[in-house]
């Protein structure tokens, strides 16, 4: 019963978010969800409460990648390719060994292994924050608000893959950065490839229900939902990004949107409303599970002497400092620089 209670209230923050949102919209909806956790926090049930990190990825960010898979379009992939490379895999690669590298020059009792921990959390550019945040900001044009969607696509799950085998480096006291680089190309290679596999493999399935008219919403709606979930765990049951898998998948469906859309009308309505809801309900609890957290953090700085914190926050500025720094240089030198379409000549 307490699972049932603390996911009914996570839900009704994140609804009650929603609401003062639509009532105050000039403050971004992640700052009211992030206030709602907290507020959740003080509640008996949420005392120093844990989600589990495997629960976490495949119950909310495994779908939420898949269903921005989905919305990606496909011919503003193509042509940004080399650049979603770029900036999801080298500059994601180069910003956390050199954040690593420093961070552990300047705290030496920090593990290096934890090091790249910690850079691998700094470094993405977060899809879910990038949707939040944006969604009701005017974008400058030239394809940047496309780019920055894609690159944080691919780049949340660069981070995940990379924070994951820092993890398992520290747990195992077995740091090697040429075995951890390889294991990130086999995990991110390896998810690709196997989401794209699945993908085309799901989309064929539902074809087929099409086909054989067994595509009501009591077989469509239930398929299309447990899809992620099933992607995620096959990818991490061989030993590659879940998180990727995912993401290739999303796009696989997103290229055969046209073809699945062969289905009546009803259940098509149906099948988007209920993706609609489910997304609009994950990305709150995102937020509200880092405000219901803050607490906990926050009691656990406490155990730190005043000087130890402001060297913690004089870190975190100079790591961010250098984390944009990094990211400037790479644009500059043309790495995962915007290729701007070409603009209409005026008459």
């Amino acid at each position: 019963m307490e699972i049932f209670y603390s996911v009914s209230l996570l839900v009704v923050a994140a609804v009650a978010a929603n609401i003062i949102y639509t009532e105050w919209p000039k403050v971004p909806l992640a700052f009211y969800q992030i206030g709602a956790g907290l507020l959740l926090s003080f509640l008996p049930l949420f005392h120093h409460y844990v989600l589990y990190p495997e629960m976490f990825m495949l119950i909310i960010i495994a779908p939420l990648l898949f269903s921005d898979g989905q919305a990606t379009n496909f011919r503003n992939l193509q042509r940004s390719v080399s650049q979603i490379l770029s900036l999801s895999v080298g500059l994601a690669l180069v910003t956390a060994i050199g954040i690593g590298l420093l961070t552990h020059l300047i705290y030496p009792t920090l593990p290096l292994a934890l090091t790249f921990a910690l850079a691998a959390i700094i470094t993405p550019t977060d899809s879910v924050a990038l949707g939040s945040i944006t969604s009701d900001l005017e974008m400058p044009g030239g394809g940047i608000n496309s780019a920055l969607e894609n690159e944080s696509l691919f780049n949340d799950a660069s981070g995940i893959v990379i924070f994951d085998l820092a993890l398992v480096a520290f747990s195992t006291g077995n740091f090697s950065l040429t075995n951890g680089l390889k294991s990130f190309v086999v995990s991110f290679i390896g998810g690709l490839v196997i989401g794209g596999l699945l993908g085309y493999f799901f989309t064929e399935v539902q074809s087929w229900f099409i086909k054989q008219s067994m595509d009501t919403t009591s077989v469509i709606v239930p398929f299309s939902i447990m899809t992620p979930f099933a992607i995620y765990l096959v990818a991490e049951a061989f030993g590659c990004s879940g998180i990727l898998a995912d993401v290739a998948a999303g796009i696989v469906f997103g290229i055969a949107r046209n073809r699945l859309r062969l289905t009546s009308t009803n259940v098509q309505v149906v099948s988007n409303a209920t993706w609609s809801i489910l997304v609009n309900i994950l990305n709150g609890f995102v937020f509200v599970l880092l405000g219901v957290t803050l607490p906990t953090v926050i009691t656990n700085m406490t155990n730190y002497s005043s000087t130890q914190i402001g060297l913690l926050v004089l870190l975190a500025i100079l790591l961010y400092i250098v984390m944009v720094a990094i990211r400037y240089v790479w644009v500059m030198l043309g790495g995962g620089k915007i290729r701007y379409p070409p603009q209409p000549k005026s008459t």
